[in-house]
C-alpha cells in the first residue's frame, strides 16, 4: 500500500496529498534561504504523485533561474519547487511526515550560523550524477 501524506499551507487555503515520497532532504542554497528564511527541508516526490485537494487556484508561481517556486498567494507559504519530473515539496507543511533526512545539497552556500546536526550525506553543490 502506498504511503500518502497530506499537507496544507499556513492559512489552510491550499491542501494537497503526496503519494510515495522518495526522500527527505535539505537544500542550503541562497535561493532557498531567501525563499524560506532558512534552508529548505523538502520531500522529493514524482510529479504524478502530487495532487491538490483544495485551493489549487490560490497557488502562484515565481519563476526563478533554476526551478519555478510555487506558493500560496493568500498566506505566502512555500509549497514546492518544480524540478521537472520531480517536485521538492516543503516538508514543514506535512504534519505526519516521518522520514529521516537522506541528503544535504548546496552545503557550500549554507548560512554560517546553520549547524547540520544529522549524519545524512552532504554535497558541496549537487550529488554526483
Amino acid at each position: 500500500m502506498p504511503e500518502t501524506l497530506k499537507g496544507s499551507c499556513l492559512c489552510g487555503g491550499v491542501e494537497y496529498e503526496v503519494t510515495d515520497p522518495e526522500a527527505l532532504g535539505y537544500c542550503h542554497c541562497t535561493r532557498c534561504q531567501r525563499w524560506t528564511g532558512s534552508s529548505l527541508a523538502g520531500v522529493v516526490v514524482a510529479k504524478e504523485n502530487f495532487h491538490f485537494t483544495k485551493g489549487e487556484d490560490l497557488v502562484h508561481t515565481y519563476e526563478s533561474e533554476l526551478a519555478p517556486r510555487n506558493f500560496c498567494s493568500n498566506c505566502g507559504s512555500s509549497i514546492y519547487d518544480d524540478l521537472g519530473d520531480k517536485y521538492f515539496v516543503a516538508a514543514g507543511l506535512m504534519r505526519d511526515l516521518d522520514l529521516e533526512p537522506s541528503f544535504h545539497l548546496q552545503v557550500a552556500y549554507k548560512a554560517d550560523w546553520h549547524q547540520i546536526g544529522d549524519s545524512a550525506p552532504q554535497y558541496a553543490e549537487n550529488p554526483p550524477a
